[in-house]
């Protein structure tokens, strides 16, 4: 149940947002629309940059224990999941946050049905990035006694003069 619940809860969110949104009438025409439209792409755009960073990170801590025990449980489809959920979200709110700076100027019921569309792509991607992040920040600051002091295989040097040689390239 806790599983259904986490896979779902963004939908879940955005439903609501939307549905209470059409009870109430709340569209478009709201004053300073497109400075909302603005900061939407702008967030969207730094939201999937971020996670597009996160994921080069976790590639690179690969070989870490936990990262390990992530990629050979059954979670790692979660994680896949999660991660694409939350980039097409974020393209498709920018994207559509675009198309709604041009569409605003022509009222219309497809404008309407456009901006609650939009609404409720915003309303689920800000809630997936959320769960994604933390997941993924918990699995990078989460250390075990197993691996406080060891580093991973692939950043292991052994040869005295290939360590001292990389410490005085660094130090240029």
């Amino acid at each position: 149940m806790i599983k259904f619940i986490s896979w779902f809860y963004p939908l879940f969110i955005s439903i609501i947002v939307v549905v209470i949104s059409i009870r109430f009438d709340f569209s478009y025409t709201v004053e300073n629309f497109d400075k909302v439209l603005d900061g939407t792409i702008t967030f969207s755009s730094i939201v999937v940059g971020f996670l597009g960073a996160l994921l080069g990170i976790l590639v690179s801590i690969k070989d870490s224990a936990i990262v390990k025990s992530i990629f050979d449980s059954k979670e790692k489809h979660t994680l896949k999941r999660y991660f694409n959920e939350t980039f097409i979200m974020g393209f498709l709110v920018v994207i559509l946050s675009c198309a709604m700076h041009v569409l605003r100027v022509y009222p219309s019921i497809t404008t309407k049905v456009i901006f609650y569309i939009w609404l409720g792509l915003t309303c689920w991607f800000i809630p997936s990035t959320h769960r994604i992040v933390n997941i993924l920040m918990s699995v990078f600051f989460k250390t075990n006694s197993k691996d406080k002091n060891e580093r991973p295989e692939s950043n292991k040097v052994i040869e005295v003069n290939k360590r001292q040689s990389m410490k005085e390239r660094l130090k240029k």
